[in-house]
């Protein structure tokens, strides 16, 4: 009996040491795998492909293929988060007064700053943010200056970061408690991390004189009032819902449709309105549902993150709603 005790046990251990010489093997291959480029293509261009069927079979006509965006998840670049939105703001609401000019151009386009890249970071609300005070600036007859993101993502008073937030607005207008305003980037690199508050001893302050809604910060503005701001303040910080065809896009209108989501989660610049289509694609326009009301514009996206095509613009015909901010 104890003989065979010996042998069970010399058995298992022969067993036990076999697991740990073969496992990191089996591992090491896996992880070949995962860094291996060609599979990597290969697993990319069966997922366009597989969209590209999708669109076929909805009639959506917008391109899509292999772009540096496709590299990251949803999560590590969409970060918008609605519920972070602070209880008390120094925000303007004018609620639903304000009346659109007797008529528009057909076609316009407002100011935006250079496009950036915020890497795999969530933080577009912080790149929104910012990208609405460099082009306000530059609205009322100002130079273009580069802020900085990362002021707003590492010194925040209400812990966002790149795990999401919210516009922060409040942190950069004037008589804010927080911070005279925004400081340039010098000042503040970006480090697409949640990077310890630290920045150079003298900034030089940009602050936004006041900022406020398109409507109401609890309603979803209309068409012509979006319209309005755009015309008049020259862009506004926006909110949308994006999922992995927003990631893919290299050009044209996009018209790719999902009809439940409960909330937005990317902020972006929405900076002009020049996308003209015919009524038989205003028919398949994005569809994005939000407290019940639907509402559709068609203008050009000044989308602040990786690299995108058409100049760093996206076209589309979207539902816009959660947030229109200008200032």
């Amino acid at each position: 009996m104890k003989g065979m005790k010996k042998w069970v046990f010399g058995i298992c251990l022969v067993g036990v040491l076999a697991a740990f010489l073969f496992m990191p093997a089996l591992l090491s291959g896996d992880e070949d795998r995962a860094d291996d480029p060609v599979a990597k293509r290969a697993a990319l261009q069966r997922e366009l492909d597989s969209m590209r069927a999708e669109m076929r079979a909805n009639g959506w006509d917008f391109q899509i293929g292999p772009n540096p965006a496709m590299q990251y998840s949803i999560e590590q670049l969409c970060n918008f988060k609605p519920e972070l939105k602070p209880r008390d703001s120094r925000a303007y609401e004018p609620g639903d007064q304000v009346e659109a000019p007797a008529a528009l151009p057909s076609a316009f386009m407002g100011v935006a700053s250079s496009i950036k890249n915020q890497a795999s970071c969530g933080s577009c609300w912080a790149f929104s943010t910012i990208a609405g005070l460099e082009a306000a600036i530059m609205w009322k007859g100002g130079p273009e200056y580069n802020l900085s993101e990362q002021h707003l993502v590492s010194c925040n008073p209400w812990g966002w970061g790149c795990s999401g937030g919210f516009f922060a607005f409040d942190m950069i207008d004037a008589g804010n408690p927080y911070y005279p305003g925004a400081m340039p980037e010098t000042c503040f690199p970006y480090t697409a991390l949640d990077s310890a508050c630290a920045y150079c001893a003298s900034p030089t302050w940009y602050p936004a004189a006041s900022w406020a809604y398109v409507g109401a910060s609890n309603s979803v503005p209309s068409v012509d009032a979006i319209k309005n701001a755009i015309y008049t303040h020259g862009s506004v910080s926006a909110a949308i819902y994006v999922e992995r065809y927003f990631q893919a896009y290299t050009g044209g209108v996009m018209t790719s449709c999902k009809t439940r989501v409960k909330s937005c989660n990317h902020a972006i610049i929405l900076c002009g309105d020049q996308v003209r289509l015919q009524p038989r694609r205003l028919r398949r326009l994005l569809r994005h549902v939000l407290r019940s009301r639907e509402e559709s514009i068609s203008g050009n996206f000044c989308h602040q993150g990786p690299a995108l095509p058409e100049g760093g613009f996206f076209f589309g015909s979207l539902i816009l709603s959660c947030k229109f901010i200008f200032i």
